[in-house]
């Protein structure tokens, strides 16, 4: 089967899976127009927190802790998210009020990766997409070696593989940055990136030191 015909078929599966208690976080994403980590990103990233068993979690980003279901689920564990919007991180800690070990930072990304002095082993990201090369650059001092970070919608609804006369306006300069942050990653020294064209499209880096 090609793969034009086949990908349909694996989104429908991954986004299909059942697995208990994450009903309350789409219900509440639905009904409110909040964004939420699709299933098929958050079963990826309740693999990696299984398979990687890390000692500490950072989610950039974390909205109403959807994504940190699907991590902790994977592997129970010290995690720390950080998100700007209050109202949605105070929903988050009423969803995860059971699981121990969670701490929620209300500040901006950048702010966070300035002023903390953690070190983390696993890392999602899924904060403004055109600072991303910025928030590379502030994270890479807080992770230790080896450790795996996932940047999420890396591929701006398709508009990075698009010409500029074909992207809406607002999204120009978002697009620009973002090329450069996957240009500069695929060549940069000490790390090694894949890209996982599901959703919105991934790049999972492991960073070597």
């Amino acid at each position: 089967m090609k793969t034009q015909l086949l990908l349909p078929y694996v989104y429908n599966f991954l986004e299909n899976s059942f697995f208990e208690g994450y009903d309350p976080f789409y219900d509440y994403a639905a009904k409110r127009d909040v964004p939420v980590v699709a299933k098929s990103v958050g079963i990826l990233l309740r693999f990696f927190s299984s398979l990687l068993k890390p000692s500490n979690i950072l989610e950039l980003g974390c909205g109403i802790g959807t994504a940190a279901k699907y991590m902790l689920d994977g592997h129970l564990t010290n995690y720390t998210g950080v998100d700007n919007n209050k109202e949605r991180l105070e929903v988050a800690q009423r969803f995860l009020m059971n699981y121990s070990g969670v701490r929620f930072v209300h500040t901006r990304v950048e702010e966070f990766l300035k002023s903390d002095s953690g070190k983390y082993d696993f890392v999602f990201v899924d904060s403004i997409k055109k600072d991303y090369e910025k928030v590379w650059y502030l994270l890479k001092p807080l992770l230790t070696r080896g450790s795996v970070v996932i940047f999420d919608d890396l591929f701006l609804y398709g508009y990075v593989f698009q010409e500029e006369s074909e992207t809406p306006y607002k999204y120009r300069e978002g697009v620009r940055l973002l090329r450069r942050f996957i240009n500069n990653i695929k060549y940069e020294k000490g790390i090694s990136s894949m890209f996982v064209p599901i959703e919105n499209g991934l790049v999972v880096l492991h960073y070597e030191g």
